[in-house]
């Protein structure tokens, strides 16, 4: 097999997501240019073209699910910022801001459908029934992320359920539909999904580090916006369980709260250990994709494989 270029990769991908947003309505392909033209890593695309290395073929279907997640993936961060009502997003406006509520509602729609439309070219039921169940999932995850906004009493159980469900399942998707649509054995494709988990929850809990240790031009939105929000992330529990103090804190705030009450937990959390602490919890979950990595039958594939998962680790921490 000829050495694979991640970056031509992803170029085929982006060229044919750039042809699926074309609309007939110039509002919605305005406005879903607008989201995709603003970057991003395009991990869940990578790690399905990675993951179709371990099949049979990286065949046309393996690009339909990398087009489909991503897309899939671009309809959550809209409605996110909806839910959220966030203003940045890769330091650009969010579409609500730079349109209205309607129109980032509507397109996160738009997008979601496109990415339904593009796999259902795939003939394979597997695909559609991984998916399907697990974009009900990610619903599920989103509705408890907005229950348990301000809730000082959640666990970290309930923390790492919802990052399960909000981000690790799209990402165990890219891996295990990728195998899927390229022809991998039963055992490849297990194997391959829970790669996908570990490294889902790894990328989210790196994620809420950044959310309180990098800068708002890094970040493209700011700092602690997280917790402005009300979502109470690992670093934050983490610190509640160790500072009695800092949880009264916690407790108090609110949608009402001043921006000076939010800054002063969020730099507790920026001096606290439990930066520290959240970065090994998350180095865990990536050693577990790491090591079943090497259980795979594709030499040439493993080294790229391995090296993009450690990128994503540890990106910017």
């Amino acid at each position: 097999m000829s050495k694979l270029n991640m970056n031509n990769e992803i170029k085929k991908v982006e060229k044919r997501i750039e042809q699926a947003i074309i609309s007939k309505d110039p509002t919605l392909e305005a406005a879903a240019k607008h989201l995709f033209t603003s970057g991003g890593k395009r991990v869940r695309p990578a790690f399905a073209i990675l993951s179709g290395q371990f099949g049979q073929t990286v065949n046309e279907d393996v690009y339909r699910v990398a087009v489909a997640l991503e897309l899939i993936h671009m309809a959550t961060l809209v409605h996110d910022d909806v839910i959220d009502k966030s203003d940045r997003r890769r330091g650009r406006l969010t579409i609500s801001k730079k349109w209205d509520q309607s129109t980032a509602i509507l397109t996160g729609n738009f997008l979601l459908a496109l990415g339904l439309e593009y796999i259902s070219y795939i003939e394979d039921n597997r695909v559609h029934k991984v998916i399907s169940h697990s974009i009900v999932d990610v619903c599920k995850g989103e509705l408890f992320q907005f229950q348990d906004q301000f809730n000082s009493n959640q666990t970290i159980t309930n923390y790492l359920r919802r990052i399960n469900r909000k981000t690790a399942l799209l990402i165990q998707l890219s891996t295990e539909v990728g195998a899927i649509a390229a022809g991998a054995d039963i055992k490849t494709i297990h194997n391959l999904k829970m790669i996908g988990h570990y490294i889902g929850m790894s990328f989210q809990i790196v994620d809420d580090i950044l959310d309180f240790t990098s800068t708002e031009k890094q970040l493209g939105k700011p700092v602690g916006s997280d917790l402005m929000n009300g979502h109470l992330t690992l670093p934050v529990l983490l610190e509640m369980k160790v500072n009695s103090q800092f949880k009264a804190q916690i407790a108090s705030l609110s949608p009402e709260s001043s921006k000076e009450e939010f800054e002063v937990c969020i730099n507790v959390i920026r001096q606290s250990k439990v930066i520290q602490t959240a970065q090994e919890i998350s180095d865990k979950y990536l050693d577990k994709a790491l090591n079943l990595i090497d259980t795979l039958d594709n030499d040439s594939a493993q080294p790229l494989f391995k090296k993009i998962i450690k990128k994503v680790g540890k990106r910017n921490v």
